[in-house]
């Protein structure tokens, strides 16, 4: 299955439901942003505002894409003070969400507040990791949804003192995976085009509501091998879902969104059935990078030791997927092309690797790889 070839397509595809989204929203859309300009329909938070009601936020989304923008426009700061327009930058006030007007006069920004009062701010443009991936360095109030814990309560997390200590890890993380697996780098490229990192709930993600975006919660002993292993893994949702954007449908014999434990009668398998079938996709790619990695000792010493523990993790976790979605009759002709190619790309791995993968512990492993534990556990 050779799913680098058919990206484009699905992404164009991605592209097209947005704009009929966006068009069936507001019918002049196109006269104020460039239909044929595909990088704008790139912007994560377009697709976040898509997937909710309220049209005031359009303004402050599509500002800096607007071939003629409007003189003033009605903005939002977050619970730092904070407003976050894309292609734009940042504007810190001392106003604690509210509501303000973003004024632009001869190429000069200004904020007003309801009543028509001056706000002082001070301005800060965006930042770019290498390659051009965009930094988001605080919450933009339509995210913040995204964040919730085990008890599905949104929770507050902890930015703008993390991302600073992770920057150089980032782009060294970017740059392995550039130069072992250029094939699957490219796709991350065309895919990822911003990135938030943090400190706090819930694990590390990436979601369609803020699609062409990942979210890597960071803690301050992370270094390298956490942003190679979580880079390839975030990224690898994002891509799944453009590739499988129009054929989820067709990928299972139940809807896509049974819950997992109805198909294996395992109350303990949480999750919706596509959500866990992406597992598979992520553990093909991060594995497939970890291995190239190994055999060419790109890491020395503890990175090293933790990267064999993060790769035989990871292709214990991959082997309870391939056996777990092993039933045929759950499939459609697509679902079964999938999973043939999951089985086919974990046999593979596992037979080049299978005195190493088993030579560690890795049983009393959490959700997150802690390497103290491992280190531990294999002394």
């Amino acid at each position: 299955m050779n799913f680098y070839n058919d990206f484009d397509n699905c992404q164009g595809s991605v592209i097209d439901s947005l704009k009929l989204l966006l068009y069936k929203r507001h019918e002049n859309i196109f006269d104020r942003i460039d239909f044929e300009d595909d990088t704008i329909y790139q912007e994560p938070l377009l697709y976040t505002y898509v997937t909710q009601q309220d049209d005031i936020w359009l303004d402050a989304i599509i500002y800096g894409f607007e071939r003629n923008p409007k003189d003033r426009i009605l903005v939002f700061s977050n619970k730092n003070g904070i407003i976050y327009i894309p292609k734009v930058g940042y504007f810190h006030t001392e106003k604690i969400a509210e509501k303000l007007y973003l004024e632009k006069d001869n190429n000069v920004f200004s904020i007003k507040d309801e009543k028509n009062n001056e706000v002082f701010f001070r301005y800060e443009p965006l930042y770019f990791l290498d390659e051009g991936i965009e930094l988001v360095k605080t919450q933009h109030p339509l995210f913040e949804n995204l964040f919730k814990n085990t008890s599905d309560i949104v929770v507050d997390v902890n930015i703008d003192k993390t991302y600073s200590k992770h920057i150089n890890h980032f782009n060294t993380a970017l740059k392995i995976i550039k130069e072992n697996n250029y094939d699957y780098f490219t796709l991350i490229k065309k895919a990822v085009k911003k990135v938030m990192i943090y400190k706090g709930e819930p694990y590390s993600f990436a979601a369609i509501q803020a699609h062409n975006m990942v979210f890597l919660n960071a803690h301050d002993e992370n270094d390298e091998v956490f942003f190679l292993d979580h880079i390839l893994h975030e990224g690898a949702h994002v891509i799944f879902n453009t590739l499988t954007y129009n054929s989820k449908m067709e990928l299972f014999t139940v809807p896509f969104k049974t819950n997992l434990s109805v198909i294996t009668k395992d109350e303990n398998d949480h999750g919706e059935l596509y959500g866990r079938f992406h597992g598979m996709f992520t553990q093909s790619n991060i594995n497939q990078c970890m291995e190239v990695c190994i055999d060419r000792n790109v890491f020395s010493g503890k990175q090293h030791r933790e990267l064999l523990g993060r790769f035989s993790s990871n292709m214990k976790r991959f082997r309870a997927g391939v056996d777990r979605f092993n039933i045929r009759e759950l499939y459609k002709e697509d679902g079964q092309k999938w999973y043939d190619f999951f089985f086919k790309r974990y046999e593979e791995i596992y037979f080049r690797n299978e005195s190493l993968i088993n030579s560690f512990n890795v049983s009393n492993q959490p959700y997150v790889f802690s390497y103290e534990i491992f280190d531990k556990a294999n002394p």
